[in-house]
């Protein structure tokens, strides 16, 4: 296996508008066109004008000679100037990245004596890589902020526009690569990683602060990085027992034993965003091909075993422009869910022009309305549609 092919980033300066994001955001250990570009792709997801290009090394004029690498007290011969991730994948490991740009961590090994996302770290001659000793489990974290209305996965009785309901933590990497993207910069870059601990602490001190009982973790995707998860839940859960615990996710990697222990821990509501029902719009929506059957069926599945199987709050996020989905597949999607529960909180979220999709129109108040009537039609009884100038319903 040979990720990244061998692939280096140049900048096209006619496309360029210096924004600043691929130097300033970016965890890439050089900048797209030096000469140390290790082709890891960080700049090319998280520019926002499209302006990164990723060729292959031969097409860019790159020589490259071969480096000694030890993996688990194994030499191995690795070509120079690529990353981690990429050095394993030629010694032959499997190699997991799922957000690729050093934000979520998972795929954190203890690289040179220290804990480093193996996506975006280059590698060194003489390097160490120990893929066999755990280190402690981290994540990226763009801030901490309480919400007056929350997430997803915020029951609407809660939701108001005049004092906080909850406090949410925004965690980066995303497993989605979607052009519209509504928080591209928490979705595609990195930056200085923090430990359940120190999250826990804060998000404890911040809805102690501001009087609420309940914290939420969104992203980015906030499941990238199981084992992270879990032990903030958990030490969330010891802090104090009738805290409620809230994750909103694209539901791609909730598996039934995911879910459990994500229960066990002490989540107490979930928000998945269903972002189809056919393939094609799922491509369309969130730029991923490969899996996106298996997403999917993830996704969906997740909802119907947490409903069947857990006694927590759910809410299904279905996000609508007309650039984006039909209202017929709205309506599909509907009744889908309607199988499943009629009773479920559905929340139609307006997608608004954001990252590389600045050609969306905001849906208006009555398109909203009129993507509402459309799932109430079906049978779901409740919910609501968020909009320019607040929710409408139940």
């Amino acid at each position: 296996m040979q990720a990244h092919n061998l692939q280096i980033a140049r900048r096209n300066l006619h496309l360029c508008r210096f924004c600043g994001i691929c130097r300033d955001a970016v965890s890439c250990p050089t900048e797209p066109g030096s000469v140390d570009c290790t082709g890891c792709g960080a700049c090319h997801l998280a520019c926002p004008y499209e302006a990164i290009e990723i060729l292959p090394r031969e097409q860019a004029h790159e020589r490259m000679r071969l480096i000694k690498v030890i993996i688990d007290g194994e030499i191995f011969f690795v070509p120079e100037r690529i990353t981690v991730s990429d050095a394993l994948a030629f010694a032959g490991y499997q190699v997991s990245d799922p957000c690729g740009v050093g934000g979520c961590f998972a795929c954190a090994l203890v690289i040179g004596g220290e804990t480093k996302p193996a996506c975006v770290t280059a590698v060194a001659e003489g390097m160490k890589i120990d893929t066999m000793t755990k280190p402690e489990p981290l994540r990226v974290v763009s801030g901490f902020a309480p919400h007056v209305v929350g997430g997803v996965g915020t029951p609407h009785t809660l939701k108001n526009y005049t004092r906080p309901v909850e406090v949410a933590c925004f965690l980066h990497g995303c497993n989605y690569r979607c052009p519209q993207c509504q928080n591209h910069v928490m979705a595609f870059t990195g930056g200085v990683p923090m430990t359940p601990k120190s999250v826990a602490g804060i998000l404890i001190g911040i809805a102690e602060a501001y009087h609420v009982g309940r914290v939420a973790f969104s992203g980015g995707e906030a499941t990238l990085n199981r084992e992270f998860l879990i032990k903030v839940i958990k030490l969330l859960r010891t802090r104090d027992s009738d805290l409620r615990i809230h994750v909103d996710t694209n539901g791609s990697l909730l598996t039934t034993d995911y879910i459990d222990e994500l229960v066990d821990a002490g989540m107490t509501d979930i928000g998945i965003d269903l972002k189809a029902l056919s393939p094609d719009t799922f491509t369309k929506i969130t730029a991923v091909s490969e899996d996106r059957e298996r997403f999917l069926k993830i996704s969906w599945d997740a909802v119907k075993y947490i409903l069947d199987n857990h006694d927590i709050f759910v809410g299904i996020g279905i996000p609508y422009n007309r650039a984006l989905m039909p209202m017929e597949e709205i309506r599909a999607m509907g009744e889908k869910i309607a199988q499943i529960s009629k009773d479920v909180q559905v929340c139609l979220l307006d997608y608004r022009a954001a990252f590389r999709r600045r050609d969306l129109v905001l849906p208006t108040v009555a398109e909203m309305a009129e993507a509402k009537e459309a799932l109430n039609s079906v049978g779901l009884r409740n919910v609501i549609a968020q909009t320019v100038e607040g929710h409408i319903g139940p």
